[in-house]
């Protein structure tokens, strides 16, 4: 099938060696039903030593999942960070989870998309340390698991719903690559999502579209704050994630890998982020409430991420890793979602 994907996607490669396996430690990672009666055909011994390390799943994720015991570790990672039994067996034994991510499969009525998550320190390596904008390409695909697609307005009756979706999404882009400072691109996303929300009300997708043609060129208004501040401007913000980013284990497994990359300069490592994560994370529609709440939602983001990358000081690994924690709180955590949500 044709899905749309950064343009980066196609480089990337899994190499545990590199970061250290970070997602084979402290995750819960779901094995789905196929997987596990794939497990249940392996010769005695074999399969059994799998099948042992196995546990209930969690309701609306999968069956069953990896027991890591007390390393928080998983059995089968090898001492040179590869998995043991993708080298035994072959990626078809592995799991949903361990097979696709960092990749994101997502159906949007019908139109397919796939991304990588950022809290992958090497998919965040490809999406930033570049001097170019990322692009996103139409791109052949085979699928070899259907199954592991997350599904958006894909059922009869909501090819408007889905439509609307892919033209805010496509919008979002266009706006976040204008050819104008990063603070004036983010306020006209405020003005826009703010004006697509009484079209959406009005079900009046003439309108939506007139918008995204206005604003998708900069011609459309501009929120009168250009100059965002964190603290000013979203007071109390910082001290309410930090609760739930303190509860976060999955923040544990994280930590900084050596990379030769240079740091492109901060308006278009900044763009690169937040283009990415707002493909990603399907901004607007990911928070819930309206689009412009979702937008200052947004806003808050890319403040933390500008914050977070001004704190270390021009430093890649440092600057990769702040990333990478930041990527993993947005897409991972619901907790740290919610609470974005409620304080914005």
């Amino acid at each position: 099938m044709l899905c749309l994907e950064p343009d980066y996607l196609e480089d990337f490669f899994c190499d545990g060696q590199r970061c250290g396996a970070q997602c084979c430690r402290l995750w819960t990672v779901f094995v789905d039903e196929k997987t596990y009666e794939k497990y249940q055909q392996l010769p005695q011994e074999k399969g059994r030593d799998i099948l042992n390390r196995l546990v209930q799943g969690e309701e609306g994720q999968s069956p069953w999942a990896w027991d890591f015991g007390e390393k928080k570790v998983c059995h089968f990672l090898r001492e040179d960070c590869l998995c043991g039994i993708q080298r035994e067996f072959g990626e078809d034994y592995l799991g949903n989870t361990c097979a696709i991510y960092p990749r994101k499969q997502v159906a949007i009525g019908g139109s397919f998309q796939r991304s990588l998550s950022l809290s992958c320190p090497l998919a965040a390596e490809l999406a930033i340390f570049r001097d170019t904008p990322v692009s996103f390409q139409w791109r052949e695909r085979k699928i070899l698991r259907p199954e592991g697609w997350q599904e958006l307005a894909c059922q009869q009756g909501e090819e408007g719903v889905a439509a609307s979706c892919l033209l805010l999404q496509d919008t979002g882009l266009n706006i976040l690559q204008l050819k104008l400072p990063l603070l004036e691109r983010l306020s006209s996303l405020l003005s826009y999502l703010n004006e697509a929300d009484q079209a959406v009300e009005a079900g009046d997708f003439e309108q939506l579209l007139h918008l995204s043609d206005e604003y998708s060129h900069g011609k459309g208004q501009r929120e009168e704050v250009l100059n965002w501040d964190l603290e000013a401007h979203f007071p109390g913000l910082r001290e309410a994630l930090a609760l739930p980013e303190g509860q976060n284990h999955h923040l544990q497994a994280l930590h900084k890998i050596k990379t030769e990359g240079t740091l492109p300069p901060l308006e278009l490592l900044l763009e690169n982020i937040l283009v990415s994560e707002y493909f990603v994370e399907l901004f607007p529609c990911t928070l819930g409430g309206t689009l412009s709440h979702n937008g200052r939602a947004f806003l808050a983001l890319a403040l933390l991420y500008r914050d977070a990358i001004e704190q270390a000081a021009g430093d890649s690994s440092q600057t990769l890793y702040s990333i990478t924690r930041l990527s993993t709180l947005l897409g991972h955590d619901k907790d740290w979602q919610e609470t974005l949500a409620r304080n914005v």
